[in-house]
């Protein structure tokens, strides 16, 4: 089975299935000798030589739904979930970034563009009553492939959907174009607030003056959806445009079923020495990686793992993108209090103190002195924060005070 890999509108290189070597990626010959080609991945520097299956799954491997998503959508599709290669096939024509990965037979009629035009080839209007279907439905017919013309991949373990809004109103992506918002319907039982949840957390990132995607909590078949913006996508006028990005286990070369740090995943030194040396203006980067782990810590979130900060390629930079996928995991007796990367030398949050972030910053080579002016400067913003969040009718405030008893106690 052969994959050809596609980076924007360029033919990057292909994925195959060998009979004695595994899976195997080559760069494109023509791609090599482009002297505007740049790596699909941190992981996987422009070479002639074949990357092996251990060096390049990875990377494409990460561009797909994880843990019961994963699961789910496999049935789906009547494919196992262990065969990477045919889920991409399935489900590569819109993955995050700039690659689209599709079949041999495709390559000629699916659309390769880094810029699509609003119009009725490329997008296809939702009313309110499909898109309720839609969120309805998610449990039995995944929106990842709702019909041969929608074929997109969105990497995370939490059920998901990709859409795009223009001017208002809400289209489905099709033959390859682009979204532009991804929606989180709430979940049932013990995490009905999910939804709540991750939206409180991100407004007040926005108002600790950290970047985050624009967010919006909605209503929708009687659900909280909780809705973001995606960072790598830029609507202009009538366009649409991708940008690249690839997450921390994508840019280290770590499968997703090993994002923990305690299972073998990336940790916070990790990280930030990567930014250090990939990044366009490293001190302005990991500063940013800096209080966006201590947010993390501060509202609780024991699930910020590898995959949830990455790498954004805009304008011939790379920088980190945004902060997403922040929730205060910590309120839910039923999930863990351990961290995905440790603090210091305790993975238990409720454990770390001072002296972990000494050790810290001592692992990354800093002055603590940078992380307790972080400290402070939150310290400071909390409690305006949440007053202004007070005035948003849309959350709730049982969940909002929940949140706020856990940044309360880190001061």
């Amino acid at each position: 089975m052969k994959l050809n890999v596609f980076f924007g509108n360029k033919k990057a290189g292909s994925l195959e299935s060998t009979e004695n070597r595994g899976v195997i990626f080559v760069y494109d010959e023509n791609y090599l000798n482009d002297k505007n080609s740049v790596p699909l991945s941190a992981s996987l520097p422009l070479q002639r030589e074949e990357f092996s299956q251990k060096q390049c799954i990875p990377f494409f491997s990460g561009l797909l739904p994880e843990e019961d998503s994963r699961k789910k959508i496999a049935d789906y599709l009547h494919i196992s979930e262990t065969s990477t290669l045919k889920l991409l096939e399935a489900l590569g024509g819109e993955c995050a970034g700039l690659i689209s990965i599709l079949s041999e037979d495709e390559d000629n009629s699916f659309s390769k563009e880094t810029s699509y035009k609003l119009d009725s080839k490329n997008y296809e209007p939702l009313d309110d009553n499909r898109l309720s279907e839609f969120i309805e439905k998610m449990n039995t017919r995944p929106l990842i492939k709702a019909d041969d013309k929608l074929r997109l991949s969105l990497a995370g373990a939490q059920e998901k959907l990709a859409l795009a809004k223009i001017n208002g109103e809400w289209y489905l992506p099709l033959n390859g174009a682009p979204s532009t918002h991804i929606l989180k319907p709430a979940r049932t039982g013990s995490l009905s607030s999910l939804a709540q949840n991750e939206y409180i957390c991100m407004k007040l990132a926005k108002n600790f003056g950290l970047p985050v995607p624009d967010v919006d909590l909605l209503n929708i078949a009687g659900k909280d959806v909780f809705v973001v913006e995606r960072y790598d996508r830029i609507q202009e006028a009538d366009t649409i445009q991708r940008l690249h990005q690839e997450d921390f286990c994508q840019a280290l070369g770590i499968m997703s079923t090993s994002k923990y740090q305690n299972d073998g995943g990336p940790g916070i030194s990790d990280i930030f020495n990567t930014i250090l040396k990939v990044c366009t203006v490293p001190a302005l980067e990991s500063q940013k990686f800096l209080r966006y782990v201590l947010f993390n810590y501060v509202v609780g979130n024991c699930d910020s793992h590898g995959k949830n900060y990455s790498l954004l390629y805009k304008n011939n930079r790379i920088e980190l993108s945004p902060l997403y996928d922040v929730v205060s995991t910590i309120i839910y007796s039923g999930l863990t209090d351990k961290l995905s990367m440790k603090i210091g030398k305790h993975y238990e949050i409720l454990k770390v103190t001072q002296e972990d972030f000494s050790l810290l910053s001592e692992s990354l080579n800093i002055k603590y002195s940078v992380l307790s002016k972080i400290f402070d400067d939150f310290a400071k913003n909390y409690i305006p924060a949440f007053e202004e969040l007070k005035e948003d009718e849309k959350i709730s405030g049982d969940v909002l005070n929940s949140i706020f008893q856990v940044v309360k106690s880190r001061f």
